[in-house]
Order: C-alpha cells, then sequence, then structure tokens
C-alpha cells in the first residue's frame, strides 16, 4: 500500500473556508506564535502528536515573545490537548 494521503483537506470547499482565517490573520495584523510543527494535541488512541490548535499574537507584540512552546509533559489528565 502507498503513502496515505490527506487530500481531502485540499478540496476546493475546505481551501474557501480556510481563506476566512486567513482574511481575518490579514485584517486584524495577527501571527502564529507558536513556531512550525510544535504539537498542541496527542491522540490517545494512536499517541500520535498533531497540530490542531494554533496561537496567534498581533504583529507588533511578536518581536517581544522569548519563548513560545507546550509542554508534553504536563497534560492534564484524560485530556488529548498538551498544555
Amino acid at each position: 500500500m502507498g503513502k496515505e494521503i490527506n487530500t481531502h483537506l485540499f478540496m476546493r470547499v475546505n481551501l474557501e473556508k480556510s481563506q476566512v482565517l486567513i482574511g481575518a490573520a490579514s485584517e486584524f495584523d495577527i501571527q502564529m506564535a507558536l513556531p512550525k510543527n510544535m504539537p498542541t494535541l496527542q491522540a490517545l488512541s494512536m499517541g500520535n502528536y498533531m497540530r490542531p490548535d494554533n496561537v496567534f499574537i498581533s504583529t507588533p507584540l511578536i518581536n517581544h515573545i522569548m519563548k513560545c512552546c507546550t509542554a508534553p509533559g504536563e497534560r492534564p489528565a484524560r485530556s488529548d490537548h498538551i498544555l
């Protein structure tokens, strides 16, 4: 079997929906504060890490952040989300 690809993410309807977020980020002049590939969730069933949650900050403040990260070891009991 070949590698499974999430082609449903790139369907026209999903790309159009993502434009709402892209437009809001531009309109309110915000940027993502979490570095690329920083996990925010660990699936309880499979144990794999994902990044469905994002942290946004206004552009004038982005250069004042010293560190933005998650703490996988500090996850609440029975939760898949990482603090």
